[in-house]
């Protein structure tokens, strides 16, 4: 039901994605799924990276830059769906351009700006209603000598879309927002109706904790290049 994409001789991915947004991207290597991603197809605009690697058979991590000064927002830890093109090449980018999306874990809507204010209360430090902090990135505790980074984040940022589509192949519905976070960066979110009962509205503050995802938008090798060729002809 998906696209196929051919990254080497024994390497392809597999690309499904449903008209609500819901994608799955598995990678298969000798007829056998070795890595399963599930998503959100992001259609915000792109963000400006660095420093992109992967650190281990799932997780990058990369610099997330202020796209209109070029400064560093924060680094952040991600699962890529173009993972695959990316180890092909070596598992390092120096830049590039992620379009971002998250699937939410715990999440909290508030009507707007003044209620998210006046939840925190009085005692403690207070957060932004626009901020990104990447939990994903550090360890709490001692680190174990196998500690990697984890796709997560805590962020909180206000709506400016939001709809409630139904997943074709499971006629299961779920909310898809886009959230206005940090440095105006934008990302769109899916939560599950039974984490939330109504969509969130325009305006709202969205807070919680996330699973990150996203899109470099890297090709396969060759891919330029047969392109090239069959245009010469």
């Amino acid at each position: 039901m998906g696209e196929t994409r051919q990254i080497a001789a024994k390497l392809s991915e597999h690309v499904w994605t449903d008209a609500s947004g819901a994608r799955l991207v598995a990678q298969v290597r000798d007829r056998g799924i070795e890595y399963l991603l599930p998503c959100l197809a992001g259609t915000t605009p792109a963000v400006p990276v660095r420093d992109v690697r992967l650190v281990d058979d799932e997780t990058a991590t990369l610099d997330l830059l202020d796209g209109v000064e070029g400064e560093m927002v924060c680094p952040i830890a991600v699962e890529l769906e173009d993972r695959a093109v990316l180890a092909d090449a070596g598992g390092q980018l120096e830049t590039g351009s992620l379009v971002l999306a998250a699937l939410a874990e715990d999440v909290t809507v508030h009507a707007d700006a003044e209620a998210y204010y006046a939840s925190q209360g009085d005692d403690g430090p207070k957060f932004a209603a626009d901020h990104f902090i990447p939990s994903g990135t550090f360890a709490l505790a001692e680190p174990a000598s196998d500690w990697t980074p984890s796709a997560h984040a805590l962020f909180a940022g206000e709506v400016i879309e939001a709809e409630t589509p139904v997943n074709t192949v499971t006629g299961a519905a779920f909310h898809r927002i886009r959230v206005r976070t940090i440095a105006a960066i934008e990302v769109d979110v899916a939560i599950a109706t039974t984490d939330l009962e109504e969509t969130p509205a325009r305006g709202n503050i969205v807070t919680g904790t996330f699973f990150l995802t996203g899109r470099l938008g890297l090709q396969p090798p060759g891919t330029t290049e047969k392109r090239r060729r069959w245009f010469r002809r």
